[in-house]
């Protein structure tokens, strides 16, 4: 707990540094580039006189303390670097999800997996839309098919993302098998894509088993906790300012 509050002392101090205009350059983000944090109300008094910097820390840290959600365990997992998407409903993320030959690839798996995308895109905090692209178009996330993983694993996200936090790529593996060759049903897919659709979207893992980004999730469908959780990390500045 102790090296929590630690980090969340300089998560706030990055915060106010954000704030102050202490940012990096982005690296050509442009139009991408997010609108300012509706943290903004954080650090402001309701006469809308500028709080002093150690006040909007300390501010802050109480926010985030008090806070039901899991930014806290996600800044200890992550080496307290934020990542996310910019603002993408105007130019929604380009999805693909490949037709595959792979056995047990179904066109109602398919579907699961955008209701999967679908679920999150519902939560309104999250500036992200998602829109199908066919083979031979640019995407942005691809999701990809295998039999099995060689470890005890149905699914495996992978971001990329530039060294200020923003995520620029992403790709979902799920598998049709369990490791021992036993087939996953429509519901288990869905199941295992709406947690690993949340990694793509710069969540860390909850240390509640039941949210939906639990490391080992059997929950169907996102709790408060995983949109509250999700609404502070889209309001919040990504990148290395959260380094300590």
């Amino acid at each position: 707990m102790y090296r929590i509050l630690i980090v969340l002392f300089i998560v706030a101090a990055g915060i106010a540094g954000f704030r102050l205009g202490i940012r990096e350059s982005g690296d050509g983000l442009g139009a991408d580039t997010p609108p300012r944090s509706p943290l903004d109300s954080i650090l402001s008094e309701s006469t809308g006189v500028q709080l002093r910097a150690v006040e909007a820390r300390d501010l802050l840290l109480r926010r985030i303390l008090e806070s039901d959600t899991y930014l806290p365990a996600m800044i200890a997992e992550s080496d307290s670097v934020l990542r996310r998407w910019a603002e993408r409903r105007v130019d929604p993320l380009r999805v693909l999800v490949e037709r595959s030959s792979v056995p047990g690839v179904t066109p109602e798996k398919h579907r699961a997996v955008r209701d999967a995308f679908r679920r999150w895109e519902r939560v309104p905090e999250i500036p992200v839309d998602f829109v199908y692209v066919s083979p031979g178009e640019n995407a942005d996330v691809t999701v990809r098919w295998i039999q099995a993983f060689s470890i005890e694993r149905a699914g495996q996200a992978h971001i990329g993302w530039q060294s200020n936090g923003w995520i620029r790529e992403g790709t979902l593996t799920l598998a049709t098998h369990t490791r021992d060759g036993y087939p996953l049903s429509t519901d288990a897919v869905f199941t295992v894509a709406i947690h690993e659709i949340g990694h793509l979207l710069g969540l860390g893992h909850s240390d509640d088993p039941e949210d939906v980004m639990y490391p080992v999730t059997g929950v169907h469908d996102l709790t408060s906790r995983d949109r509250r959780t999700a609404m502070m990390l889209y309001s919040l500045p990504p990148g290395r300012s959260w380094a300590r």
